[in-house]
């Protein structure tokens, strides 16, 4: 009998909405999906907008060894030596900026500082959202500004998803310096004009020795775009938008969202 090589040895899976349900937790059929990777011989890498110290109860719950994506690729950091081996920060007269025009606008806005907290100027409906979204508490310090733009891995801007979008084109026309992006409907996200999934995940796989082509890729939202390209086989969740679905090689078959993931899995075992 012959036996066909499995011809992918790493796979970079977002989090939210892609191996989390939209109950935040991973399915008994999600977490299977990714055992079933590993015995097939493939590396897996958690690759998420969620700050490094917010994605490690994932990564340990998983039993997964090695580096962590973090910040849509802001950090890469092994989360058992915790070396960085990239780091990207917003130009600190930019990040200024941005503060500066969300105070303006009455944003709410979350500072993602690389001491690992994220700050905000005090709690809102907003921040209180995004808390029970990720269990993160947020540490309320007053006038973001006083942190000069320094040493932020990303900040976010949350209101209604309608604002949210509109603010978006009009950010990213002025703000060349600064990649901005969608990820949930009610959040526009800053990062430094580098960072993406893709040059994270290139970097990982520059340090095990793993070709482009051997490479999959598992998301569902903006932020997963250019990992989506980039990867050997970039796979949409059945619930991605539908930008996202065109870029990607395969698409989960319908069902429900806190098995998308693993409907995705299925289909390289076919």
């Amino acid at each position: 009998m012959t036996h066909t090589i499995f011809p992918y040895r790493l796979a970079a899976v977002d989090l939210d909405d892609t191996l989390l349900g939209p109950d935040k937790i991973i399915s008994d059929a999600n977490a299977d999906a990714i055992q079933r990777l590993r015995d097939a011989g493939v590396t897996i890498t958690l690759a998420s907008g969620r700050r490094h110290e917010n994605m490690l109860r994932f990564h340990r719950l998983l039993d997964l060894r090695g580096i962590i994506v973090s910040c849509n690729g802001a950090q890469v950091r092994d989360a058992e030596t915790d070396e960085v081996f990239h780091q990207r920060l917003l130009p600190a007269d930019l990040a200024a900026k941005v503060i500066a025009e969300g105070n303006t606008r009455g944003l709410t806005q979350l500072y993602y500082h690389t001491d690992g907290a994220v700050y905000v100027w005090e709690k809102t409906r907003w921040s209180d959202l995004y808390s029970r979204r990720t269990a993160t508490d947020v540490v309320p310090i007053g006038d973001l500004t006083q942190f000069g733009g320094e040493n932020v891995l990303k900040i976010l801007w949350i209101d209604e998803p309608e604002r949210s979008a509109g603010l978006c084109e009009e950010i990213q026309n002025r703000y060349l310096g600064l990649y901005v992006t969608i990820t949930d409907p009610d959040y526009l996200e800053f990062m430094e004009a580098s960072v993406n999934k893709a040059a994270g995940i290139a970097l990982v796989t520059e340090k095990l020795g793993i070709g482009q082509e051997e490479v999959l890729a598992f998301g569902d939202g903006n932020n997963d775009l250019p990992l989506l390209r980039w990867a050997g086989c970039g796979i949409a969740m059945a619930n991605a938008s539908e930008n996202v679905k065109q870029v990607a090689n395969r698409v989960s078959p319908p069902g429900s969202p806190e098995t998308s993931f693993s409907r995705a899995v299925d289909l390289l075992f076919r």
